[in-house]
């Protein structure tokens, strides 16, 4: 059985004190993404990690304020995730660069998770979910999974937002309209 983590823009931007768009909730699900990921590379799965990533002049800044900046400091993986890379897990991680709320415009997730017309790759048999913002790229990433008929699962220490009630609503969603079981 295939089994992939996605863990989602767990970024210097959205988690560190001094990123733009962090906050507390954030930094509460470290350890427990930390534990989930170190667990999944000994047991052999498979850890995608999304990274947002954005130009100077990218659209979203009329939303939000400009925020992990290709190659900056606050577009960066979290050191406490960084740790669990190395050479031994290399064909096991797998990374996607985003500009847009869903993991799956525009970039490789498709391919890379087996989903894919004529992709090579076994197809993933269930998804375990994590990361940062519930109602933004966590919930548009689950809504892909779910229109693939994907197994999914979240774990509500798992994810956080920078928006309390938006985070009760969209995990709500995740589980009543999409079908994802939330833990």
């Amino acid at each position: 059985m295939r089994r992939v983590l996605i863990v989602v823009d767990m970024q210097n931007d959205f988690i560190a004190e001094e990123g733009v768009l962090s906050s507390p909730a954030a930094r509460k699900i470290v350890p427990f993404v930390c534990q989930q990921v170190q667990m999944a590379l000994q047991m052999g799965d498979e850890v995608v990690f999304t990274l947002d990533t954005h130009l100077e002049d990218d659209a979203e800044f009329a939303k939000f304020p400009p925020h992990c900046l290709k190659g900056s400091w606050g577009q960066r993986l979290i050191p406490e995730l960084q740790e669990f890379l190395s050479d031994q897990v290399a064909d096991r991680v797998h990374f996607v660069e985003k500009n847009r709320y869903s993991a799956f415009y525009r970039t490789d997730l498709e391919g890379y998770l087996g989903l894919a017309m004529g992709s090579t790759r076994k197809p993933v048999d269930e998804v375990e979910l994590f990361g940062v913002c519930t109602n933004i790229c966590c919930y548009f990433t689950a809504e892909e999974l779910a229109n693939r008929d994907v197994p999914t699962r979240v774990y509500t220490k798992g994810v956080a937002s920078l928006d309390q009630e938006a985070h009760i609503f969209s995990l709500g969603q995740m589980q009543s309209v999409l079908g994802v079981e939330v833990i």
